[in-house]
């Protein structure tokens, strides 16, 4: 972070104190202005300023004045709006006039960081890499389809329609949920996730609604559920066909009343969110064999966002693969300059039936296997070299034809198997059945192989 200048406006010296102490001890460089003239004056010099914070009230020139002369003349440059009258009002004017973020006096250090963080994230300064160019939020793409979901995403981020997302597992199906969230209103509240094929099914309702003290043996204290946690915000849903028939009834009503009651409890609680799901499964099936309740679908699929697999979006892997490399590049201090031309073909002729996870599982395993200064072939799994001669895999010269027949067998099944478990997001039940193997099988050759 040594080369982020954060430019930090406001009329009070204590203030201004105070942030520098924040954001030096983050790491950041910090450009102080008691005034938006005089901030405009620094902007106009040498620093290279990577985001704008500013206090809303100040004499002469305010923050929303300052704002409305950056967007005209620094319109990527990132701005969070501070200010200890704040209103939801101002808040969301602030946002539609081009603002990042908007901060309520008193924060505490840890939103202030995170808000600037996440506008780091989002909005690159000029001469980052390129990749800032071709993504949206942390989703990376250059193809026609992400170009279409980039565009819906901002459609949609700033009604409260309901959301459902649909696509292979290992897409990034929860990326463009929180996408759709950090780009609405919302924003300012949380996104709360439920995994629904996670739960038990006895524990589900009580994880969802709360529960009231002694409503059940072990209840020892009153909880929230997580939709009350999300109250404000977004609810998102992964996994929704998962979810129980009795329990999508409940759930139902509570999108239609928006009121939900506790488990053992007798009043009812209001409640304002938005929901986002998302699920892997075939639409037209999960409805055919009752997965989905046609009311509580019809509920929750207001607005439709399908993600296509990555086999179907090719031009996209050169740039996720780069952006995976600087992101370890970052955290690990390791210089791959990049791909050898013979990987490079590999990947891109690949089906990828994990999709965008497998992709990244990939590409760690061989940054950290790779001898600078690129990845070669060998860094490969070895699923994807079966391309190479079988007498270069094994030394069958050596070997009995039992054991080279082991040798064999025992690549197909590891290979296999991990590529089907990636494939279901390592559920079990839904490995078994679609390799026809049941699950006694697949817990064996997990331990026999020491799959992770």
């Amino acid at each position: 972070m040594d080369n982020l200048e954060i430019l930090v406006i406001d009329d009070e010296q204590e203030m201004l104190v105070s942030y520098q102490k924040i954001l030096k001890r983050a790491e950041y460089q910090v450009i102080s202005a008691l005034s938006a003239e005089d901030a405009l004056k620094i902007l106009q010099g040498d620093h290279k300023i990577s985001l704008v914070l500013c206090d809303l009230k100040m004499p002469g020139m305010d923050g929303m004045e300052l704002l409305a002369v950056l967007k005209q003349n620094y319109p990527h440059l990132p701005f969070v709006m501070v200010t200890g009258f704040g209103t939801l009002e101002i808040g969301i004017e602030a946002v539609k006039n081009g603002a990042f973020d908007f901060i309520e006096k008193p924060f505490s250090q840890q939103k202030l960081l995170t808000s600037i963080e996440s506008a780091l994230k989002q909005i690159a300064p000029a001469g980052e890499s390129h990749l800032n160019s071709h993504g949206f939020e942390n989703i990376v793409g250059q193809s026609e389809p992400m170009m279409k979901i980039f565009e819906m995403i901002k459609k949609v981020s700033y009604g409260n329609a309901n959301v459902l997302i649909t696509g292979e597992s290992g897409v990034g199906k929860e990326l463009v949920a929180r996408s759709v969230h950090k780009n609405s209103l919302r924003r300012n509240h949380p996104i709360i996730p439920i995994n629904c094929g996670a739960l038990p099914e006895q524990l589900f309702e009580s994880e969802l609604f709360g529960y009231e003290k002694g409503a059940f043996t072990g209840a020892f204290q009153s909880k929230p559920g997580l939709v009350e946690l999300a109250n404000g915000g977004t609810l998102f849903m992964d996994e929704i066909c998962e979810m129980p028939q009795n329990l999508q009834v409940k759930l139902l009503r509570m999108l239609e009343e928006r009121k939900i009651r506790r488990i053992g409890g007798q009043k009812e609680t209001s409640v304002n969110i938005r929901v986002v799901c998302a699920t892997n499964r075939n639409l037209d099936q999960a409805l055919h064999q009752g997965w989905l309740r046609e009311d509580f679908f019809y509920r929750i699929n207001t607005i439709q966002i399908h993600i296509p697999p990555l086999r179907e979006r090719g031009t996209d892997i050169p740039l996720l693969i780069q952006h995976f490399l600087e992101g370890l590049e970052r955290k690990y201090d390791r210089k791959i300059k990049g791909l050898s031309p013979e990987v490079q073909k590999i990947l891109l002729n690949y089906h990828w039936p994990g999709n965008v996870r497998e992709l990244q599982n990939v590409v760690e395993r061989t940054y950290y296997l790779a001898s600078p200064p690129s990845i070669t072939k060998p860094d490969l799994p070895s699923y994807l070299n079966k391309d190479q001669p079988l007498e270069l895999q094994f030394d069958w010269e050596r070997l009995s034809f039992k054991d080279a027949k082991d040798r064999v067998l025992e690549n197909f099944e590891k290979d296999y198997l991990r590529i089907q478990l990636k494939k279901f997001d390592w559920n079990i039940s839904k490995t078994a059945e679609a390799c026809g193997i049941d699950r006694r099988t697949i817990h064996r050759l997990i331990s026999k192989y020491q799959l992770k």
